[in-house]
Formats: C-alpha cells, structure tokens, sequence
C-alpha cells in the first residue's frame, strides 16, 4: 500500500473523531485535546532517549495542568504562555541550558507541546469560535496535502535540505497559494466579514508559519535520529508529525484574529 493511500485512509478515521469533538462543545474539545497532548508528551519522551521519572511525571502533570487551565481560565493560560519560555530563556542564557541541546529541556517540551495546540481551546470560544477553528484546521491541511503532493510528484528544488530533505520549494509554494485560495473561499462561505486583502494574509501566514512547524519538528526529529515521531497514524507518523505544524500556526492565528477584532 502506497504512503499517499495510507494517509488518505488515515485521515478518512481521523476525520469524524476530530468533527465530533469540535461539534459536541467545549468540555468534549478539551477532553480530546488532553488526549492529544498526552499522546505527543509520550512520543516526545520516546524520542529523547533519556529518562528523567520525577521530571517526566512533573513535565506531564504540568502539561494537564496547562490543557485545563485554557479551558477554565484563559487569562491565566496567556500568562503561562508568556511566562514559561521567559524562564526557558532565561535558563539558556546563564548557561543552565546548553543552546545546542535545548530542544531536549523539559522546560521546551512544556512550551512547545502545551500551549501551542491548547491554543485551539481558546479559539473555540471567541465568537464564531467553531467556524475559525474549523476554518485554520483545513486551512493548514490544505497547505499540508498540496505541499506534500506538489513536492513529491513535481518538486525538483529542494528547499531545506538540512533539516527537511524532502521539503521543496515547488512544494512550498503550492502549499501557500492553495492556502490563501481556501481562505479567501472559507470566509466568504462562513460570511466571517472579513475583508479580502485580510483574507489573503491570513492564509499566507498560517502557510507560513505551517512551513515553520514542520521545520521545528524535523529538526527536533533530526537532532533526537529518527524519521517520525511514532507509528500510530499509517502514512503520517506519530502524532507530533500530524500536528507540528498547527502547533505554531494556531497561537498566531488566534493573536490575528483578536488584533483584527473578529
């Protein structure tokens, strides 16, 4: 069987749990989140290859803590969200975190695994929380699909070839001009009101900053020797490999989102 079919099938399963947790409210959302984040913090203590229990159980604990802090109070995890990788920051620059290893800090899994995605709990409850949060997961699927089967079958220029071999530009490109074109068309569909010229940036950016995603998650995947992240999704790898790239597009989307005031 083909990667390109398993994908397809997995992401036929994929689809009505993914669905049903966005229509059945916000408790059952958050639920699936915590599932997920549960998931990627185990594949991510798989890839470092070093155990550290007490920091493990703690790193996870506060990772729960950071899920359902978003859900209960989100003033509090934007605080967090700020907070957290200050320290982290800190922590490298008087030397408490080698530079070169910091992808490896308990403090970086915290940050990258818990507030990226938790950032869709807080999309879900703006106005028209559902229709945004339903329109930046297809979006960045989009970007996703059309980057993979452009480069695969007509890429040629490879774009990264240090962190990301398989990426090319060819690819990039038709993932970032078929983003803006789903994003103009989903908001027009949904009638969000938001202007073209706003319409067209969005979906430049979530390309973008989906390019990144996958950037930080090949390097993380580079620098710990594996290919994918686990096994458990046929044709994408692991969790991680499914939701790298949402993990930095969904906190930047919702800043856009409340900056332009929708």
């Amino acid at each position: 069987m083909s990667n390109l079919l398993k994908r397809f099938l997995t992401c036929l399963v994929l689809l009505p749990i993914v669905v049903y947790s966005l229509y059945m409210g916000e408790i059952v959302f958050t639920c699936f989140v915590l599932v997920i984040v549960s998931l990627a913090f185990w594949e991510y203590e798989k890839m470092l290859q070093v155990r550290n229990r007490n920091l493990a159980i703690g790193s996870y604990l506060m990772l729960l803590f950071i899920t359902i802090t978003a859900f209960i109070n989100p003033s509090m995890f934007l605080y967090l969200s700020f907070a957290i990788p200050m320290i982290w920051l800190i922590r490298i620059f008087f030397n408490r975190i080698r530079l070169e290893f910091f992808w490896s800090s308990y403090l970086f899994i915290i940050f990258y695994i818990g507030f990226g995605i938790n950032f869709s709990i807080l999309i879900l409850n703006l106005d028209n929380g559902l229709i945004l949060l339903t329109s930046v997961i297809i979006i960045s699927s989009i970007n996703d699909i059309s980057a993979y089967i452009v480069g695969k079958f007509f890429g040629v220029t490879k774009a990264f070839p240090n962190v990301s071999p398989n990426k090319t530009y060819e690819g990039s490109i038709a993932g970032i001009i078929s983003s803006v074109i789903v994003t103009v068309w989903l908001f027009n569909y949904f009638n969000l009101m938001i202007p073209f010229t706003q319409s067209m940036f969005i979906g430049m950016v979530v390309s973008f900053l989906g390019i990144i995603g996958d950037l930080v998650e090949s390097f993380i995947k580079r620098k710990s020797g594996v290919k994918d992240t686990g096994n458990l999704l046929p044709g994408h790898g692991g969790v991680l490999d499914r939701i790298d790239s949402l993990i930095v597009i969904l906190p930047f989307f919702y800043i856009i989102i409340i900056y332009l005031g929708y």
